[in-house]
Parts: structure tokens; C-alpha cells; sequence
């Protein structure tokens, strides 16, 4: 009976795989076509749509903007993480820590659609729409919630009395921050900013909201090819965009940084 259990359990597992990773497997499928329209089983196997996507010029200066915003939101969110975590950490259990983490945690319950919404709305009056400026402050809501909870699980680990000895032997505050406290907060870091800067590079509905013209991200380059055109080319970009994400995730993974998000101990 326990064998049948497991049989059913994994059979399960597969099944929801399929489902997840199926129209990851269509469009990775369309992207190699031969043919500028999807056919199953493929007929030929070309390389000529990511030739395309190349040299059509569309998509590199948002991907190339698109990195950039990554990685300047990831850092401004662990800027404004650690000192975060560590005044948590430092108040104890009661109604403000609460509060102030659910003020963090709280773009994850807000849908992007209304964060895009409320944030077109305040960078248009301040005249900041479709500017560098407010991609970065839109991502860093965004990513904020990632990144603090990775690091806050480090800084719950962070042992007082390291701080203590290190206090004690005559070490300034800025010292024991540099040589205690960040190292115990880095694997936190490094987890949160690999998927703080997954989680920019792919956003698109506060993208969408926030830019016009100038400002294209490599996401809204796909919306509005796909607007005009029909063919593979945004499955080629997709696709590598997809092969990148897994990239980073793997490497998490790898380096046993994921159970920083999701609650584990440093």
C-alpha cells in the first residue's frame, strides 16, 4: 500500500511538472522552427530566428537597459535591506517589527497591476514617467520583498556574541559591521540578489506602466513586437531569457543559497 502511495505521489510530481514547464517546452520548440508558424511535430530545426533577433536591432538596447536596471535595483534593495533586518533584529518581537515587515513584505500581496497603477499615477505628477529614475525606484519596490526576507533569515541566524567578542577586543562599529556582520549576512545577500535581479529582469507589468518610449526594458520590446508581428523572433528572445533565468536559478540551488527564501537558517 505505502508503494502504491509513492507511485501516486511521483506520478503526481510529473504531472505538475508537464504542466509548468509544457508551454516553456512550445516556445522553446518554436524558436528552432524552420517556419515562421508553430507546427507539432517540428518539420526543421533553423537557428534563423535568433539570427533575426539580432539584426532586427530591436531588442538589444532594452536587454542592455534591461541589465542595467537589474542590477542597480538589486543593489539599491540590499542597500536598503541590511539596515533594515538589523534594526529588526534588534527590536525584538511586538507591534512595530511587525508592522514594519509587513510594510516590506507587502508588495507580494499587492497585484503589479495596481503598484504599476499607483506608481504611474505619483511619477507622472513628479514628472518622472519614463525616466531611468523611475524604473529603478519601481523595480526596487518590487524586489525589496526578496531581498529582505533572504537576508533576514541571516540576520536572525547572526550570533550575538560574536558581536559582543568583537566590541569587547576594541573594534569599532563600522569594523564589526565589515568583518562580522556582513560576512554572516552574505550568503542572504547573494541569494536575494540573484533572484531580486531574475525578478527585474523578467517584470513587465510596472514596466509597462512606468515607461513610454525612451525608457524601453527588454519585456516591453517583446509586448510591442508581438503587437505588430507574429513570427519566432520573440520565441528566440524568450527563450534565452528563459535559459538565463534557469542559469541563476540552478546556481542558487547549487550553492544551497535557496532556503534563504524560504525560511531555512543561515
Amino acid at each position: 500500500m505505502r508503494n502504491v502511495h509513492i507511485t501516486l505521489v511521483r506520478a503526481a510530481a510529473v504531472l505538475v511538472y508537464l504542466f509548468l514547464f509544457l508551454p516553456l517546452i512550445v516556445v522553446v520548440l518554436f524558436s528552432f522552427s524552420d517556419k515562421s508558424y508553430f507546427s507539432f511535430p517540428p518539420t526543421g530545426l533553423s537557428l534563423r530566428w535568433y539570427v533575426a533577433a539580432w539584426e532586427s536591432g530591436l531588442f538589444l538596447t532594452p536587454a542592455l537597459r534591461s541589465l542595467a536596471l537589474a542590477t542597480v535595483s538589486t543593489l539599491v534593495a540590499a542597500v536598503v535591506a541590511i539596515p533594515v533586518t538589523l534594526g529588526l533584529r534588534g527590536l525584538g518581537d511586538g507591534r512595530l517589527k511587525n508592522a514594519i515587515e509587513f510594510l516590506v513584505l507587502s508588495p507580494l500581496i499587492v497585484p503589479a497591476l495596481i503598484i504599476g497603477i499607483a506608481l504611474l499615477y505619483m511619477f507622472n505628477r513628479f514628472g518622472l514617467l519614463d525616466t531611468f529614475a523611475a524604473l529603478v525606484l519601481g523595480h526596487c519596490v518590487i524586489v525589496l520583498p526578496y531581498m529582505f526576507r533572504s537576508v533576514y533569515t541571516s540576520a536572525v541566524g547572526l550570533r550575538q556574541n560574536l558581536i559582543d567578542a568583537s566590541e569587547i577586543l576594541g573594534a569599532s562599529p563600522w569594523t564589526t559591521f565589515r568583518q562580522v556582520v556582513l560576512p554572516a549576512l552574505m550568503p542572504g545577500v547573494i541569494s536575494g540578489a540573484i533572484f531580486s535581479f531574475i525578478i527585474s529582469l523578467d517584470q513587465f507589468t510596472v514596466s509597462l506602466f512606468i515607461t513610454q518610449s525612451d525608457q524601453i526594458v527588454l519585456p516591453v520590446a517583446i509586448y510591442k513586437y508581438l503587437s505588430d508581428m507574429n513570427d519566432p523572433v520573440t520565441a528566440a528572445v524568450s527563450t534565452v531569457l528563459v535559459v538565463f533565468g534557469l542559469l541563476l536559478a540552478f546556481i542558487i540551488d547549487r550553492l544551497g543559497w535557496l532556503r534563504h527564501l524560504s525560511g531555512g537558517g543561515a
